[in-house]
């Protein structure tokens, strides 16, 4: 097996092997929507056990309890948001209301796209008011929650790998996905070529079959379309899992990080926030060399075939960038704003000296 066909009992509703008509109301429990509230409960789990085991000054359960409610409004908003200004701002500045109303044509379609950089902003802001609001420590809060948020973190990838969509670039490794909803590449595109030839796959462009190694017959695996009223042929190519090797290393491998390493050190207040910022970003701009760049930066008509920002750098490796030059920079910045907090103490502590001993003992007289 040169490439793995993605599991045709794998459905993006949850309730999906029932075979319900379309339209049923139990169609729209999904799994994406399912993994989100999962996410959220298991960091609200996590940050209750840390309230039990470390002392905090400023936060409590009642604290906490109330924080959730924020952080989930600023999740949401802040990774749709984002989502649709950066990378489909053409299609939503004509469609404004499908940003927060996800109805198109009368039918609900669900939140199409979601933005992580945009849901780490949009829960910045919200800590940062709901910090402000209820007068409490906003470092504080940021080393309770932050060791809490990979491991939601990955299920929302597995939620990403279920719709079959945030897949990875072409591939003939043997760990390479053939996932049926993803898009097609044009079949004179150098890259298709090569991943043909290693497969062993044969194209019949007249009978319009795509046959494997072993002779059998590919189902779907053309596509037609006409581009600049030239015909071209698309093929579906295996791809890597990309949402499973960022369900690892920046779910679970950053959670063992933050966790069980930052947590531990906490060699400064924030020290948590900063090691998973920078530790995300660098895991997902690594990651961004297997994961297929953002179509909407492609365009077919004229030979671009991948979304490429510049050169081959994607537009979550550039999100990643200023990602890790913020956590760098959030780093120096705590780390001496923590030192001349300690410093401030120490001049603050009375001296005791012989004569002060003296005084008080003439005073007790």
């Amino acid at each position: 097996m040169l490439y793995i066909n993605f599991p045709q009992w794998i459905k993006p509703e949850v309730f999906g092997f029932l075979n319900l008509p379309e339209g049923h109301f139990l169609n729209f429990v999904r799994w994406y929507g399912l993994m989100y509230i999962v996410a959220i409960m298991l960091s609200f789990f996590q940050s209750r056990y840390l309230l039990k085991k470390e002392k905090y000054k400023t936060l409590n359960k009642q604290i906490i309890d109330d924080y959730y409610f924020w952080a989930a409004i600023g999740l949401v908003l802040g990774a749709r948001i984002i989502f649709c200004l950066v990378y489909d701002f053409g299609y939503y500045i004509r469609n404004i209301n499908e940003i927060l109303i996800p109805i198109r044509d009368g039918r609900f379609v669900g939140f199409q796209g979601m933005s992580f950089h945009g849901g780490a902003i949009g829960v910045f802001v919200a800590s940062l008011l709901f910090a402000r609001f209820k007068k409490i420590n906003f470092l504080e809060l940021c080393d309770l929650i932050f060791p809490t948020i990979p491991l939601g973190y990955t299920f929302g990838r597995l939620a990403n790998f279920i719709n079959g969509e945030l897949y990875g670039r072409i591939t003939s490794s043997w760990i390479g996905i053939l996932f049926p909803t993803a898009e097609k590449v044009p079949l004179e595109y150098a890259g298709a070529q090569k991943i043909i030839g290693d497969l062993g796959w044969t194209v019949d462009t007249a009978a319009k079959t795509v046959a494997n190694s072993s002779g059998e017959l590919i189902n779907n695996a053309l596509d037609i379309k006409f581009i600049n009223n030239v015909e071209t042929i698309f093929i579906n190519l295996p791809r890597h899992p990309s949402q499973l090797y960022e369900a690892f290393f920046e779910g679970i491998v950053l959670f063992f990080i933050v966790w069980f390493i930052a947590r531990k050190l906490k060699l400064f207040r924030g020290f948590s926030a900063v090691v998973y910022l920078f530790g995300y970003a660098l895991f997902r701009f690594i990651i961004e060399f297997f994961r297929q760049p953002d179509s909407q930066f492609a365009d077919v008509e004229k030979g671009k075939y991948i979304g490429y920002i510049f050169g081959s750098i994607s537009m979550g490796q550039i999100l990643s960038i200023i990602m890790m030059l913020v956590a760098v920079f959030a780093a120096i910045y705590l780390y001496n704003l923590d030192k001349a907090n300690k410093t401030n103490k120490a001049d603050k502590i009375p001296i005791k000296t012989k004569d002060s001993n003296n005084k008080r003992r003439k005073s007790r007289k």
